[in-house]
């Protein structure tokens, strides 16, 4: 799969308000009243593809940890409230499958769409159903993002996240455009592959990557961090949900073969080997 087109946006938690702006100056889309969690995946998607002439049969893939999980809190704190009325786009809000129609509406696009959750690993997943769906022409094109919400507005959302190395959650939406096709594209993904265990993942990568990414849990995997040259691995300070499209991100912006290794609470791991 070759990537074509890029986007990155990573905040600490701004106000819904924000992002409404800066997506009016781009589109007409109606999004006024909608959640924080839809208006950051279609702002993202349309900066992806803004010098994208998109075909009739694009694939559209959202990845998401967490969903509208800022609506959700809002509104259980709603209901839990005396003399509280919950109004109906508090209940649209937190519909988490409305993503990526509207990612879909405000791109005009008509080819599937769909959001995805894995726990730890969502944009990994999702890019490995991409792929599938690519090869076998299900779809010509591919526009996936990882979108989530920075947690920092849910008290205590420590006690129900689990974030491996104490970082600071973001607002993220990081998105990728891909095809098969080579022509001027800005690199490629040339192999995803699962893993059950540390020790098979180990017997099946190279040695001679130029650069290595690594998830928040597999950078605690001492049995994979103590076999990989040290000099290698990128360490990046941002963070959000979807960790994984982020990762993929950071090592488009150097040349070579590289390697990126997620890994899940429940010893579960993804490879994405990347060439640019």
């Amino acid at each position: 799969m070759h990537i074509h087109s890029t986007y990155k946006l990573i905040n600490s938690s701004k106000a819904v308000k924000e992002y409404r702006k800066e997506l009016k100056e781009i589109s007409k889309i109606n999004l006024r009243r909608s959640s924080k969690f839809n208006i950051l995946a279609v702002l993202g998607a349309l900066r992806a593809t803004k010098e994208i002439k998109l075909r009739e049969n694009l694939g559209i893939y959202v990845a998401s940890e967490y969903g509208p999980i800022n609506d959700v809190y809002k509104l259980m704190q709603t209901i839990n409230e005396e003399n509280n009325i919950v109004m109906p786009f508090d209940f649209l809000n937190v519909n988490s499958n409305n993503v990526s129609f509207y990612v879909s509406q405000a791109l005009n696009a008509k080819g599937k769409n769909m959001l995805l959750t894995s726990q730890y690993l969502s944009f990994e997943k999702s890019l490995q159903l991409a792929q599938f769906e690519l090869e076998i022409d299900e779809i010509s094109d591919i526009l996936i993002g990882g979108v989530d919400e920075s947690l920092e507005e849910v008290k205590d959302y420590e006690k129900y996240v689990n974030f491996a190395n104490n970082q600071t959650s973001q607002d993220g939406s990081c998105w990728l455009y891909l095809n098969n096709e080579s022509s001027n594209s800005l690199g490629e993904i040339t192999n995803i592959q699962e893993f059950s265990s540390s020790e098979e993942l180990l017997k099946n990568i190279k040695s001679t990557y130029s650069k290595i990414a690594l998830n928040q849990f597999a950078q605690n995997d001492e049995n994979i961090v103590s076999k990989l040259d040290n000099n290698k691995i990128i360490d990046s300070k941002d963070f959000f949900g979807s960790e994984g499209a982020l990762r993929v991100l950071d090592l488009l912006e150097y040349k070579g073969e590289h390697l990126y290794i997620a890994k899940d609470i429940n010893n579960n791991y993804i490879t994405i080997e990347l060439k640019v």
